[in-house]
Parts: C-alpha cells; sequence; structure tokens
C-alpha cells in the first residue's frame, strides 16, 4: 500500500491519540508474531488508522519513541561524518502530525533509518517539469529475487489492506492452502470479491510444466494437490459465505499475477527451476490513478481469464483451441 502523498492527516483529539497508539502497538505485536517485517506492520496500521501520518505509522510499526528515533537519526549523521541534529520530540511531532514537512536531506535520513522510500513516508516526488526514469513510467513499484519471507509478508499485508479487489492467478499457488494463507483469503472475501485461477492439476499443461522443473518440485502429483491444496480451499469457500471463487484453467503460463487493488505482482516462471525461484516484481497503476503499459498488459491477461471464466460457454477462437476455463468452487 502507498499512502496518499501531499495530504495532511486530521488532527486527532488528544484522547484519539492514544487509543490510535494503544491500536498501533496491538497491531505491531500481532505482527511480530505473523513474522511481518515492518513495512508490513505500518501497512496495516494506516489501513487500520488512516488519519495517522505514514511517517509517524512507521516509526509505530518499529516500536521506537521519538527519543530513540532521534537517537538513531544522529548514528546515521555521525555514520556520515556530519554533526548529528538532535532532532527535538517537538520538531518530529510536527512532521508525524503534518503541520511542517521536513526538508529534503532529513527526508532522506529518515527513509535510511526506516529502509524505505519517500513515497512510504508520505513525501512524493514532484514529476511536473521532471523527467521521470523509466522505471517510474513503468510503475515498478518494488522486486524480490524469489518467493522468500520478505515477498510472502508483502503478500500478506497486500490482502489484509485489500478495499477493492484481489485477482489471483497462477501455476498450483500452493501458498494459497496453507494454514497461514488460507484465513486470509477468507476475511478478505467477506469485503471484496476474491478470485483464484488455478492450472486444472490434470491437464497436460500443467504435466509439461513439471517436465521442466526439478525432480524434488512439490505439487507435481495431481492427486495429492487436489488433495492439500483444491479441496482445503473449496472447504474454506463453502464455510465462509464470502465472495471467493477458484477457477481451474487448462492452458500453459510462464508467469503468475495477483492484483490487490491498484498493484499487481507478477512472478516469473523459468526452465529447470522451480516457480518459487522466479523473480517477483510489483507493478502499480500510474500515478494519479493513470496506467501504464505494463500495468495494462498484466491486468488485461487478468481480464481474459476472468470473461473466460464467467462466461456460459467459451467464446471463439478459443473454444475452437480446446481452451477452457471452469468454476471449481
Amino acid at each position: 500500500m502507498t499512502p496518499s502523498i501531499g495530504t495532511a492527516p486530521a488532527r486527532l483529539a488528544r484522547t484519539d491519540r492514544r487509543r490510535a497508539t494503544a491500536a498501533a502497538r496491538d497491531i505491531r505485536l500481532a505482527g511480530l508474531r505473523a513474522g511481518l517485517a515492518p513495512d508490513a506492520i505500518s501497512d496495516q496500521i494506516l489501513a487500520s488508522l488512516p488519519s495517522v501520518h505514514p511517517l509517524e505509522a512507521h516509526r509505530w510499526a518499529h516500536g521506537w519513541d521519538r527519543a530513540e528515533l532521534s537517537a538513531r537519526i544522529d548514528v546515521l549523521y555521525g555514520d556520515d561524518g556530519l554533526m548529528p541534529p538532535h532532532l527535538s520530540d517537538a520538531e518530529l511531532c510536527r512532521w508525524e502530525h503534518g503541520q511542517r514537512r521536513p526538508n529534503g536531506e532529513r527526508i532522506d535520513y529518515l527513509c535510511r533509518v526506516y529502509g524505505t522510500r519517500p513515497d512510504r513516508l508520505g513525501y512524493g516526488q514532484d514529476h511536473s517539469g521532471v523527467s521521470m526514469s523509466h522505471l517510474e513510467q513503468a510503475g515498478l513499484a518494488d522486486i524480490y529475487p524469489r518467493t522468500d519471507d520478505d515477498s510472502k509478508a508483502d503478500l500478506i499485508s497486500r490482502i489484509r489492506s485489500a478495499r477493492e479487489r484481489i485477482d489471483m492467478f497462477g501455476l498450483t499457488r500452493n501458498f494459497y492452502g496453507s494454514d497461514q494463507m488460507l484465513p486470509l483469503f477468507v476475511a478478505a472475501s467477506q469485503r471484496v470479491p476474491v478470485r483464484i485461477y488455478i492450472m486444472d492439476p490434470h491437464c497436460a499443461s500443467r504435466r509439461d510444466r513439471y517436465r521442466l522443473e526439478p525432480a524434488e518440485a512439490a505439487m507435481e502429483d495431481p492427486d495429492r494437490y487436489e488433495r492439500e491444496v483444491l479441496r482445503p480451499l473449496a472447504e474454506a469457500v463453502a464455510a465462509a459465505g464470502g465472495d471467493l471463487r477458484i477457477f481451474l484453467y487448462d492452458f500453459p503460463c510462464s508467469f503468475a499475477m495477483e492484483r490487490i487493488d491498484d498493484s499487481v505482482r507478477v512472478m516469473l516462471y523459468g526452465h529447470g527451476r522451480r516457480g518459487t525461484d522466479g523473480p517477483i516484481m510489483t507493478f502499480d497503476r500510474g500515478p494519479e490513478g493513470q496506467t501504464t503499459p505494463y500495468w495494462d498488459y498484466f491486468v488485461g491477461q487478468l481480464d481474459w481469464v476472468q470473461r473466460l471464466g464467467d462466461a456460459e460457454v467459451i467464446p471463439e477462437p478459443w473454444r475452437s483451441k480446446g481452451i477452457t476455463v471452469r468454476r471449481y468452487v
């Protein structure tokens, strides 16, 4: 989740701020127990407490008071051979409440101390009259070398914060059937539509894909996959009563896609490697709600699969090509 840029949060009454502080502490503790990174915890705080400034949410997510934040910034200045600024509680408070904006140097050190980007702290870059880089124009917001704890924490945070829709497409997505993920999908389906598109475990395309994966790759056996992933997902859907649907498709794929609101995570499938070994890239919709060619491409792929899944009869030319996308539950 990327916070709003250039918008000061509403000032909270003293009682409301105490409640917000306590709520943020509870969110942080729950996030720590779930193994989430501070950025992911900050996203949860912002989703639950929209009146809080992202800068304050990041401090809460780290469990620091303002004195510790000031000391950590002083250390960074010292490491750079510069005079520490000894930022006061009052100055930090004004920044965190949106009453004053730190200068560019201070924003840089805030990003360093929190290990994040300016936009995630509420300080977007003004691109008017400025030449944007190719990556900025592409809307590339994040990238991971492979599926790991950080990339999983990012996915979990996005699902918990979803406010509009969740569309998931991939080969097996066996992570979705885990005890950690199933409750998240069930909870999300109570507030947003959730659509999961998985390759039919008995189709030829899946067998061909596993010919290219290492011999020890998980979920190669269709019966095991249906028993350990598809059936638990179906049972969760039946018990939840939310808007969650699972579809099976039977055509080849070379990447997975996870669309959550205005972001799409794309995972590449290579040859001779497991799917979880592929890079993960996150593309945002674009500045001010505009789309980018990358966004249009991947969302267009998801919309195409959804149209086939929602159709009573697969339309041409796909029907003649033997393409199917069918509702599993």
